[in-house]
């Protein structure tokens, strides 16, 4: 296993991430980070630093692609990568 592979999955072994993932890959649509954020708060105690946190962790092994737009952000889920580690997307 190359350190990319590493990578993705230390970034989805966290609950926190792996949530964050199984609500970004319901939609077929980049989800803005207010959305995801006022999402997450409301099913959990997060707080808007902490979920940010955690989808930068997700970008930065390459599971989420991220896309800016003025002063906002969308995410989407990273299908190519994750395929790449052996992972089917539509089984997260």
């Amino acid at each position: 296993m190359n350190d990319d592979s590493v990578a993705v999955f230390k970034a989805l072994a966290d609950d926190v991430r792996l949530g964050l993932v199984r609500r970004i890959a319901k939609s077929q649509e980049p989800r803005l980070t207010c959305d995801i954020i006022a999402e997450c708060s409301e099913l959990s105690a997060l707080s808007q630093p902490t979920i940010s946190h955690h989808i930068g962790k997700l970008v930065a092994a390459g599971v989420l692609t991220e896309v800016k737009h003025a002063q906002q952000k969308s995410y989407l889920l990273n299908i190519r990568r994750l395929e790449a580690v052996g992972i089917d997307p539509s089984k997260i």
